[in-house]
């Protein structure tokens, strides 16, 4: 997983770094710098979790198509609740307000908001471990689909709470402005 604030970093022009010598300056590309490195990483989380969504629709397919419509009810649980996330993520509250906003908000919680996103792609992990065994269950019949499934459906909704834990520190940040 690459470091996007680092990349943004990176790709700086002479200009900007002649800017950033100026007192006054550093701060504030430096917060712009974390936008943008906000925006691209929760970018690029939304399109794992959308490639794992339809990972997940084609098993879902494949469990119906093996004669599991009994799991339909929880699949459309866990379906429900991954799409939730993606959309949260897609629409959430970047990682800090601008230097004109109305909320400033410091370095050091750029920095905590910033890991707190990088700690989301952990679920991607599990999500990609649940749907191996997810394929490894669907027509098997010693596999037990419903645990797959409900282990899935805690890995969505931990990521789900996660995230509003998440939104939950950013709105005590824009309140202790």
């Amino acid at each position: 997983m690459a470091d996007f604030y680092h990349k943004i970093t990176e790709d700086q022009g002479s200009v900007e770094e002649l800017i950033r010598k100026i007192p006054g300056f550093k701060g504030y590309f430096a917060r712009e710098d974390r936008r943008e490195a906000d925006r691209l990483f929760r970018d690029y989380l939304v399109r794992v979790f959308e490639d794992q969504l339809a990972e997940f629709n084609r098993l879902q397919r494949e469990l119906v198509d093996a004669g599991g419509i009994e799991y339909m009810e929880r699949a459309q649980r866990v379906d429900t609740k991954l799409r939730t996330f993606i959309d949260r993520l897609a629409a959430a509250a970047r990682g800090y307000a601008g230097v004109f906003d109305a909320i400033k908000i410091g370095e050091d919680d750029l920095e905590r908001v910033y890991a707190f996103d990088q700690a989301l792609m952990g679920y991607q992990d599990q999500l990609v471990a649940g749907l191996a065994r997810l394929e490894e269950a669907v027509g098997s019949e010693e596999a037990d689909v419903a645990d797959v499934l409900r282990q899935l459906e805690s890995v969505v909704t931990e990521a789900n709470n996660t995230f509003e834990r998440r939104t939950e520190v950013m709105q005590g940040l824009a309140t202790a402005e």
